[in-house]
């Protein structure tokens, strides 16, 4: 849910309405990840999330749990997304339509 998301109450009686902000879910919430993320993922997520914590600990590693947060966010939302698991296999035995060499697509790719 976007954090400047808006609840709307009207008043029946009158012309008046209201708006204020909605306390909107933490998305890097580890919690809500684990509700995202497929289960046979959890134990991976759960080791890195508690190196994360550790080193943490120290100011200059703080944004590597913010980080990694932020990407198990986003894998839980790829990882449990419909045809997710075709997708991969389709990618792992070069069987995946519609895609394009990269070589075929962006100029110079060998070079860079």
């Amino acid at each position: 849910m976007r954090s400047d998301a808006l609840i709307q109450w009207h008043d029946e009686g009158t012309d008046l309405m209201t708006a204020s902000p909605v306390d909107a879910l933490d998305t890097d919430d580890p919690v809500q990840i684990l509700r995202v993320l497929p289960g046979e993922y959890h134990r991976q997520f759960l080791a890195e999330y508690e190196a994360a914590m550790d080193g943490a600990r120290r100011p200059e590693e703080f944004r590597r749990l913010h980080d990694l947060l932020r990407l198990w966010r986003l894998r839980a939302i790829a990882y449990s997304g419909p045809g997710y698991e075709d997708r991969m296999a389709s990618a792992r035995d070069g069987s995946a339509g519609g895609f394009s060499p990269a070589e075929e697509v962006i100029p110079g790719w060998p070079h860079r």
